[in-house]
């Protein structure tokens, strides 16, 4: 690896490597678990495939990044190196920075339905899903409207843009803002419920258990010390008179 940048230091040279857009987050979708070229492209949705090709092959090249060779008839998979793995906490220290100084709710450019039911198969936590099939439809309105399913089982989740036509066990109607806010940590989904920004339609085994499959805390503990910061009010200098002079 070569850097552009005129001081020879160790940061130039990190900067060199994740100093633009779309790098570190094709590190994060290895992170969590993405290896074939449509699922770190489904978490990327803005990135055209072609650029994600040129990053795929940047980073082989700098070494963090190994394309291992499928059986024949399947593609191939991506998966970090030893040197990938080690930017890992760096990503992840990224991410918690960002939740406690500059992250905030959702603009409406920022909403998009899809991302929020591709994340939730992310988080979906294998140990707390139902033992069977369950179906979940997603209805998600306002910016960024979509709608979408997710199957889950103990072994995970599988998304689908598409009605596959199986019977639906848990419907969700939800506004898109409110549950990327969920999605993040920045609200519980009771409030969710609560505030009437979302609804859930089926057996109340299920919709009891929804919101445990997944796991919202990553960035939770930044995002509490955010709104804590946010919560305290600056108390006014007290004016003392004027000391008597003799």
């Amino acid at each position: 690896m070569r850097t552009s940048y005129s001081d020879y230091c160790p940061i130039a040279m990190g900067v060199d490597v994740l100093g633009d857009r779309w790098t570190p987050l094709v590190i994060r979708e290895l992170m969590v678990g993405a290896t074939g070229f449509n699922e770190i492209h489904r978490g990327i949705p803005r990135i055209s495939r072609t650029l994600l090709t040129q990053r795929l092959r940047q980073l082989a090249r700098q070494g963090l990044v190994r394309r291992e060779v499928s059986t024949r008839g399947r593609p191939g998979r991506y998966v970090l190196t030893e040197a990938g793995e080690g930017l890992t906490p760096i990503v992840w220290a990224m991410g918690h920075w960002a939740a406690e100084w500059v992250f905030g709710d959702p603009t409406d450019e920022d909403c998009d339905g899809l991302s929020v039911i591709w994340r939730l198969h992310q988080h979906a936590i294998p140990a707390k899903l139902p033992a069977t099939r369950t179906v979940v439809h997603f209805a998600l309105t306002g910016p960024g409207a979509a709608e979408g399913w997710l199957a889950v089982d103990s072994s995970g989740a599988t998304v689908c843009r598409e009605d596959q036509g199986h019977d639906v066990d848990l419907a969700v109607q939800a506004d898109t803002a409110q549950m990327h806010r969920w999605l993040n940590g920045r609200v519980p989904f009771r409030e969710l419920v609560a505030d009437g920004h979302a609804r859930l339609i089926g057996p109340s085994r299920l919709a009891r258990a929804f919101p445990t499959w997944f796991d919202m805390s990553l960035f939770a503990e930044g995002l509490r010390r955010a709104e804590l910061r946010r919560q305290v009010v600056p108390v006014a200098p007290v004016a003392l008179p004027p000391r008597a002079t003799a």
